[in-house]
């Protein structure tokens, strides 16, 4: 590499590396913060004098059960949101004329919809159908409220296949609904990867749902046992740090996983 090629190449490695440090600087604040005992919490940039993993102890002791609640709840609710998602999508991307456009915008007006809106007439629904501080009631919920959004995503995601492979498949004799379980679906890995990163991430973080409809242990996800480390009287920053750590491990691990396939996703399509 000459030295004009280096000079054009510095400013924007440096630009990123500057964005990375500024991401990356509340995850090592937390980190540090997860670590000191509660005498240490006052000193926010300084390191630990002495590593205080007690707090971690008392982060598992209180999220344990409402931390496989969360992966009880975002599983399957990523699951039947993606279904849902493609097989909405799959029509509106093939079909001609007004008739699919009105449609594809009567669902998008579902994702100018805030959750407050519908937070209380929710309750009253979850509550009479008996779905009330239930896990399959979370599944429902979530399922429901992602229906516009996955739509939106599988539906351009479709449209950017070549239609001249959906012709060629009608042309060997190949039904639509064939097309689509045999082949539209097997080459969508990417979108549909992208779309359960976006989805999991979403479901697992979501707390207003949460505390609306959950009140036991047995259905209470993660989110709203890390709120109860902040109380109107104290906030307990240690272990309020150690179990929001905790509790980014499943998704960042996700992304890990398939972050070729997100990012191939976002993009349309591109290298299918």
């Amino acid at each position: 590499m000459n030295t004009a090629t280096a000079k054009r190449t510095a400013l924007p490695f440096s630009i990123l590396v500057a964005a990375a440090a500024i991401f990356a600087a509340p995850l090592v604040v937390a980190f540090l913060t997860s670590l000191k005992s509660p005498s240490e919490i006052t000193r926010v940039i300084a390191l630990p004098n002495e590593l205080f993993f007690q707090n971690y102890a008392i982060a598992y002791e209180r999220m344990g059960r409402s931390f496989l609640n969360s992966i009880a709840i975002t599983v399957p609710s990523v699951i039947l949101s993606l279904l849902v998602g493609a097989i909405s999508g799959y029509p509106l991307a093939y079909m001609r004329g007004a008739g699919g456009r009105v449609v594809y915008l009567f669902l998008l007006t579902g994702m100018l919809v805030p959750f407050q809106i519908v937070q209380i007439p929710l309750f009253f629904l979850i509550r009479a159908i008996g779905l009330y501080d239930t896990i399959p009631g979370m599944w429902l919920v979530h399922t429901a409220y992602s229906v516009p959004f996955c739509t939106f995503f599988m539906r351009n995601f479709f449209a950017s296949v070549p239609r001249s492979m959906y012709e060629a498949a009608l042309i060997d004799g190949c039904s639509p609904a064939a097309y689509f379980w045999r082949l539209l679906l097997p080459a969508s890995g990417s979108g549909l990867a992208a779309l359960a990163i976006i989805q999991s991430r979403a479901i697992w973080n979501d707390l207003l749902f949460a505390i609306t409809l959950t009140t036991s242990d047995e259905a209470r996800p993660v989110t709203v046992t890390i709120a109860g480390f902040a109380s109107s009287l104290q906030v307990e920053y240690g272990p309020l740090m150690a179990a929001t750590l905790i509790s980014l491990l499943p998704v960042m691990l996700a992304y890990l996983l398939f972050q070729k396939a997100f990012v191939r996703g976002l993009l349309g399509g591109a290298g299918k």
